[in-house]
């Protein structure tokens, strides 16, 4: 092949290979602005209704009220029981019971379960440990910052008046495992005094529905059903994690 059929052969590589790369990036341009012009053009319109939602007027309803009135006498409001989960009920300050360790970030069952084994159960207790014993007794992971886990505890504690809490009670068991036993069920067990499987076991359907109402929930509780559960799991809690000395 002679010299300059070569070079031909190149240059004309080279002028493919440039229009293939100006073509690429013009595609891709123009997808990627056409993506920012449709994102801004999103935007604006959730601006413009919640712009709308704030300037709407309020509609004014005198005039069917004051209609009403005349066509017959005001009844007295009732209060219809709202449907929904149960209000978690405030801590009471200092009341005997465990906290559940699991609200602070970073803390799970495994934790926690360590934790009540040497007799840390509230908040406040685990706000006033230092940073290496709670390494330690918790067996966390070497990155683990347990200095910001004790500073989450204090804050909790306050914002739930528990400065000073402690609890003398039986090893609280997490009662959550029981199928649709959630965590503000289990606050309420807690603070009927219910912190284990086996004390859950023992009571009956009727008592527990007057600790947790279902009216309250929202939902039909399987009361006899959580009681069978805690009976399969009494005294199987900690049995897998020997004990902390």
């Amino acid at each position: 092949m002679e010299l300059s059929s070569l070079l031909g052969y190149i240059a004309a590589g080279l002028v493919f290979g440039w229009i293939s790369m100006t073509l690429v990036e013009w595609v891709w341009y123009r997808g990627r602005r056409r993506r920012i012009d449709l994102a801004m053009a999103s935007s604006a319109l959730r601006g413009g209704l919640r712009m709308g939602e704030r300037d709407a007027p309020p509609v004014a309803n005198d005039t069917v009220a004051s209609s009403a009135r005349g066509r017959e006498k005001a009844r007295p409001r009732v209060e219809k029981p709202k449907r929904g989960r149960a209000k978690r009920r405030k801590a009471q300050p200092h009341a005997n019971r465990p906290d559940n360790l699991t609200a602070v970030h970073g803390i799970g069952g495994l934790y926690e379960r360590r934790l009540y084994q040497v007799g840390v159960f509230t908040w406040d207790q685990l706000s006033r440990m230092d940073p290496e014993s709670l390494q330690e007794i918790t067996r966390a992971l070497p990155g683990s910052n347990t200095r910001a886990w004790i500073e989450q505890a204090g804050e909790l504690a306050k914002a739930s008046d528990r400065v000073g809490a402690v609890y003398d009670g039986p090893l609280p068991e997490d009662l959550t495992r029981i199928n649709g036993l959630d965590q503000v069920y289990e606050d309420e067990l807690y603070a009927a005094g219910i912190f284990t499987y086996r004390q859950l076991a023992e009571r009956a359907p009727d008592e527990l529905a007057r600790i947790i109402p279902a009216h309250l929930a929202g939902d039909h509780l399987d009361f006899a059903g959580w009681i069978a559960q805690a009976d399969s799991l009494r005294d199987e809690y900690y049995a897998d994690e020997p004990p902390i000395l």
